[in-house]
């Protein structure tokens, strides 16, 4: 079997249980919640999301692209360079973000407490900006499993945070009512956490601080800064604006969206599960070959799935949430088609981070990312809630078709060629200030 396939089935396999015992308790808040109320868990999605993005600073790409041959040859160097500033200028990021969140929950809530009167918003604006945090803490420790190779692992424990959020979401709401939902959050994340600290302490114990320099990390936040703007144009504008919009829509509109939008999800941690393992594939290879085959198995893998989600998507839609939402789903099959997309422009952004050149597909975010907010926008006002589905279809598509050539471009040039040198061109931060390519 190829190795590519055997890592995704082990990333697989880790979630796919955990994610069917998702989508039951999607399930049950769908029939059991009305309509305005099932609307607030995709206002914190959103949010929590969006700030998973605007908190990565490019450095995730430096991890990938920079710290695998090091750590072989020079542990201390890659920990002192490239793991602990990437790390701690990310956390120090999630905590700026999630102060903002606070002061922002704190400014609406007067419109939350009119909408929502039987809720304790002073309780729930408060813990709401700590389960982002947690949730971004987990997140930045994601890349230094993906250098270690822990594709498994990884796999497992964020499916154990996904099964305990939704065990313990559950259990407190049926016992507490809505007002403790948010606390069922913030326990799996703590929980998943501290099991994550536990995998990577090895790494994180040598993080020695009298070694910081304030100028190497300044220099490595300039020279990443193309990568951040990209992944923010590629997801940052998709998710910001699906957080605005969601604000403004009636939230029973808004609840349709919800439901079609946590039912499709897995698809995209589907496609994650081929992304991952391709970007270290793709890292530690010169051999064009190879990395045509690794390309090939990731579109045969990828590909069909949508297409078939979609045929299905009346009768899944009537599953998920009866007739309450059975009409809406039109929905789920746009979100489902879209992933076709997301599958195409991860392996672009994948191709580009480890084999290209920072700014080579920075216009290309930059235009996917505008077009689809644009679109999102003027969909929204035609198509209400479809035009939310429209917008992520449109995003994904604009992404492909923009870095087309790009792509390509790398995955078929020679292994002569400097572009496909990483370890020629990989140099730490201290010693070098060349863009990593």
């Amino acid at each position: 079997m190829n190795s590519l396939v055997r890592q995704s089935l082990r990333i697989l396999l880790g979630r796919i249980s955990i994610s069917a015992l998702s989508v039951l308790i999607t399930i049950y808040f769908a029939y059991e919640l009305p309509k305005n109320l099932f609307a607030i868990i995709v206002l914190y999605s959103t949010a929590a999301s969006f700030t998973q993005v605007v908190i990565d600073l490019g450095l995730s790409s430096k991890i990938i692209r920079e710290a695998p041959p090091l750590l072989q040859d020079n542990l201390p160097m890659a920990i002192d360079t490239i793991l602990m500033p990437s790390t701690v200028l990310r956390a120090t990021a999630s905590i700026v973000t999630c102060v903002l969140m606070l002061i922002t929950l704190q400014l609406v809530k007067p419109l939350l407490l009119a909408e929502f009167p039987y809720l304790n918003m002073d309780y729930i604006t408060l813990i709401v900006p700590f389960c982002m945090m947690i949730e971004n803490a987990n997140a930045i420790l994601v890349p230094l499993f993906q250098i270690k190779r822990l594709f498994g692992t990884d796999s497992v424990l964020t499916s154990t945070a996904l099964l305990l959020e939704n065990v313990f979401t559950l259990i407190l709401y049926l016992l507490f009512g809505m007002n403790q939902y948010f606390l069922g959050i913030l326990l799996a994340q703590l929980t998943a956490f501290g099991l994550r600290l536990f995998f990577v302490s090895d790494y994180l114990k040598q993080f020695n601080f009298s070694r910081w320099s304030w100028p190497e990390s300044r220099a490595t936040l300039k020279l990443y800064f193309p990568f951040y703007l990209r992944r923010f144009f590629r997801l940052g504008l998709l998710h910001g604006e699906q957080f605005i919009i969601a604000a403004l829509l009636p939230l029973h509109q808004l609840a349709n969206f919800n439901l079609a939008k946590r039912v499709s999800k897995d698809l995209k941690f589907y496609v994650e599960a081929f992304t991952n393992p391709l970007s270290i594939r793709l890292s530690k290879t010169r051999d064009l070959q190879v990395r045509h085959k690794n390309v090939r198995t990731f579109l045969f893998f990828t590909m069909p799935v949508p297409i078939v989600l979609a045929l299905l998507s009346p009768w899944i839609m009537r599953i998920a949430g009866g007739e309450k939402y059975a009409d809406n789903w039109p929905i789920l099959a746009i979100l489902y088609l879209s992933y076709i997309f997301y599958a195409l422009s991860s392996l672009q952004f994948t191709v580009v981070t480890i084999l290209g050149k920072h700014s080579d597909s920075l216009y290309r975010d930059a235009i996917g990312g505008t077009v689809g907010l644009i679109a999102t926008l003027l969909l929204i006002l035609i198509f209400a809630e479809y035009g939310l589905a429209w917008g992520q279809l449109i995003a994904y598509a604009a992404l492909y078709i923009a870095g087309y050539h790009i792509s390509k471009k790398y995955m078929h040039l020679s292994p002569e060629d400097s572009a496909l040198k990483p370890q020629e061109n990989t140099t730490p931060l201290s010693t070098s200030t060349k863009p990593v390519t």
